[in-house]
């Protein structure tokens, strides 16, 4: 154990000389330098085990584009779209003013978009454009919440197929 954090204390050594070093070159080299440095920066946790951190440069890179992208899926999956861990895309999010992650939002809504057609009424057209607008406008803010008139309309849809499956329950 002693061992490992005086490799790391050496190691940090040899970095901020070799930063020193570059300090008379370019801009550019300092830069690598620095991001370099962001990379192999050895932090300790609880169990006494160690981890690299995740570059600083790699998580400013991903952008509100690159998410929007990505809200129709979980989390997960879209973190190793985007190849970060969830922890980073979930800081990142949280920086760009994105609350929570909105795919379970999204998921619901698309979900009574079925729903509603299934119905297949003439006059629920009106309807389907109305939450197709609301999932855009999702898209664009992740931190609106959804229009009362559709939370409503997701409530009784749900209560309708709650009623259908214990009547076809009863039936048996």
């Amino acid at each position: 154990m002693a061992t490992l954090s005086l490799f790391i204390a050496t190691f940090e050594l040899f970095l901020l000389h070799w930063l020193s070093k570059f300090r008379r070159e370019s801009i550019a080299a300092q830069h690598k330098v620095q991001t370099f440095i962001e990379m192999v920066t050895v932090l300790k946790n609880k169990h006494r085990t160690y981890a690299i951190k995740v570059s600083r440069s790699k998580r400013h890179s991903i952008t509100f584009e690159h998410l929007s992208g990505k809200f129709l899926m979980p989390m997960a999956t879209a973190a190793k779209g985007l190849a970060v861990s969830r922890s980073t895309l979930k800081l990142r999010c949280r920086e760009l003013g994105i609350p929570v992650w909105p795919y379970r939002k999204l998921s619901s809504l698309e979900k009574l978009i079925d729903r509603v057609v299934e119905l297949s009424h003439p006059g629920f057209q009106f309807v389907v454009s109305n939450i197709r607008r609301e999932i855009e406008a999702i898209k664009m803010d992740p931190s609106l919440k959804i229009k009362d008139e559709i939370e409503h309309l997701r409530q009784a849809m749900y209560d309708l197929k709650y009623k259908k499956r214990r009547n076809s329950r009863v039936a048996d």
